[in-house]
């Protein structure tokens, strides 16, 4: 295979969103990432959520941003890499359930992330793993590390509670320290502890 068809195969993976086989395909063949042809893939994309977004289908526009992050990833240091998903999602405000979950993958280094959003724990799991694909990572793992229910409180702090019935209680310290991540002048605590 010629340089320049292994070229046009590494862009049409990146088409279909299959970013770690391409990613894998350049490495082996020690190629760098056709800039322009990215640049290109990252305003198709951004374009295209917009565009979904003023139809308000918010899913699909989050779908393609998530993508665009992974295009950027690509094009700017020619891998992708764990470190594009977001430590922790958790909106200004939210009184709801939240999930830890663990994932690693063959681009991924093994971390653990918290999720929200969802009425039930087993659908948070189910998003993160639609993210995670969002992203472009073929190969990966998740597995969950248990739950909790969190709430902006009046006062600015935020209070964590309760556990998942189907993953059990997540970690205490990993929960503040993940939120703290998205909120870091918060008071987070767990009734009965103290917490920042």
């Amino acid at each position: 295979m010629s340089m320049s068809d292994t070229r046009k195969e590494v862009l049409q993976l990146i088409r279909r969103g299959l970013l770690e086989s391409a990613q894998a395909l350049m490495r082996h063949h020690n190629i760098t990432s056709n800039k322009p042809a990215l640049t290109e893939l990252i305003l198709e994309c951004q374009k295209q959520a917009e565009t979904e977004k003023k139809v308000n289908n918010i899913r699909a526009s989050i779908q393609y941003q998530r993508r665009t992050a992974s295009l950027e990833m690509l094009r700017d240091g020619n891998y992708i890499s764990g470190t594009v998903l977001p430590t922790a999602l958790l909106p200004e405000g939210y009184c709801g359930k939240i999930l830890l979950v663990f994932v690693k993958g063959d681009c991924i280094s093994e971390r653990t992330c918290l999720r929200s959003g969802d009425d039930w724990h087993r659908e948070i799991l189910r998003s993160f793993e639609e993210e995670v694909h969002d992203y472009g990572f073929e190969k990966f793992q998740i597995s969950p590390q248990g739950g909790a229910f969190v709430e902006f409180q009046p006062d600015g702090t935020i209070a964590l509670s309760g556990s998942s019935e189907e993953f059990g209680m997540c970690r205490r310290e990993d929960a503040i320290q993940l939120i703290q991540t998205a909120y870091p002048d918060r008071n987070t605590h767990w009734p009965g502890t103290i917490g920042r």
